[in-house]
């Protein structure tokens, strides 16, 4: 998978810190958007190998593996519904009324939007998402405050 960043700093070990900007899930620009989605300003910075040897401020294309940001979207959009049919349809085989077997799927929808974020809680900190920088786009000046900085 492929996105558009800036590279806001230079660290030690080939790594470079970038800025890439949010896009929404339907990959259109929500800025001319009429369907209330709503513009989404908000910038995500990631550690890149730096293997295009970009600069601070250029414009970069940074590349992450498809098959865990589709294991991950999967996880994500998948394990809440699947668990809240799964508990009504068992209630419903077990003659539940249906209050219960309502309650019951949105207490399966919830645990598993917990385990989701218990999943995402273990998989950030033991085995965060790897990016590479691929290419320059277009080299930029540096903005102020924008320089190289050491590794934490």
């Amino acid at each position: 998978m492929t996105q558009k960043a800036t590279v806001g700093a230079l660290l030690e070990g080939g790594l470079a810190r970038v800025r890439v900007e949010r896009v929404s899930a339907c990959g259109h620009d929500c800025g001319e958007c009429t369907l209330g989605c709503g513009r989404n300003e908000k910038s995500v910075s990631v550690l890149a190998r730096n293997a295009a040897g970009a600069l601070p401020g250029d414009c970069v294309t940074i590349e992450s593996a498809t098959g865990r940001v589709l294991g991950a979207a999967a996880l994500v959009y998948l394990l809440p519904p699947l668990l809240c049919a799964a508990v009504y349809l068992l209630l419903d085989r077990l003659s539940a009324n249906e209050t219960i077997c309502i309650t019951g799927s949105l207490a399966g929808f919830a645990l598993g939007a917990a385990a989701v974020a218990a999943i995402n809680r273990f998989i950030r900190h033991d085995r965060p998402l790897e990016y590479e920088i691929i290419s320059v786009d277009s080299r930029q000046r540096a903005q102020p405050g924008d320089e190289t900085e050491s590794a934490d």
